[in-house]
């Protein structure tokens, strides 16, 4: 039993809801998760914690189609970490200069 098919009579239009959709794809932002982990961890526990809770927004405020709010959160999350960050670097200079004076 031999079937022909004529080509055009199986074609089927796909179409994704991207293609009808009216709204401009949107890049989620960076978390900046990982950075604010680190600074938690290494430099400056309370600036990190901040960071953490501000990085932790980041994702749920994009899935409620609250872009720029997540990019806001998301710039305050990696502001807070380099915060924390440059205030760990100065209280580390201060004291291995304190403890260098402690010892001469």
């Amino acid at each position: 039993m031999e079937q022909n098919f004529d080509s055009n009579e199986h074609v089927v239009e796909q179409t994704t809801e991207h293609e009808n959709s009216q709204e401009p794809v949107i890049a989620k932002p960076a978390n900046n998760l990982v950075l604010a982990i680190l600074t938690t961890i290494c430099c400056c526990l309370p600036f990190g914690i901040v960071a953490i809770i501000k990085a932790s927004q980041v994702n749920n405020l994009f899935m409620l189609k609250q872009y720029v709010a997540a990019q806001a959160s998301a710039d305050e999350a990696k502001k807070w970490s380099y915060i924390g960050i440059a205030t760990g670097l100065v209280v580390s200079i201060i004291y291995v200069l304190a403890w260098a004076a402690a010892h001469q």
